[in-house]
């Protein structure tokens, strides 16, 4: 089975998960986040999916540095976060591993073992 992981090339949690899916014979497609031009798309597939908690990162430093109000308006609805993230993917969770049914964000070996193997 292949599955889909995407993020930065430089993200050591992206690194991580790309070396575990090679080694688990997963044939994993990497993706970088600036590439996909359906991008908007895809983060709301992943939402839909993996739940809006698991996609928005509240934990990025580009989150993390925001002005209060701008913090409000970013988390103000599900639509302003996926607008927010198409726009600065750095608000991702990362990585997003998915087979096509499961969708995955950061990369939890024990979590990516019980659903893609």
């Amino acid at each position: 089975m292949a599955i889909e992981i995407y993020g930065y090339p430089g993200c050591t949690t992206v690194k991580k998960a790309r070396e575990w899916a090679e080694t688990k014979g997963l044939g994993p497609d990497y993706e970088h986040f600036a590439r996909l031009p359906d991008l908007k798309t895809r983060i709301a597939a992943w939402a839909e999916s993996a739940g809006m908690d698991a996609v928005f990162n509240e934990k990025a430093q580009t989150f993390r540095k925001m002005a209060p109000e701008e913090q409000a308006a970013v988390t103000a609805s599900d639509a302003a976060k996926i607008e927010a993230m198409a726009a600065d993917p750095r608000l991702i969770k990362r990585p997003v591993g998915t087979d096509g049914k499961t969708v995955l964000t950061g990369f939890n070996q024990t979590e990516w073992e019980k659903a893609f193997l």
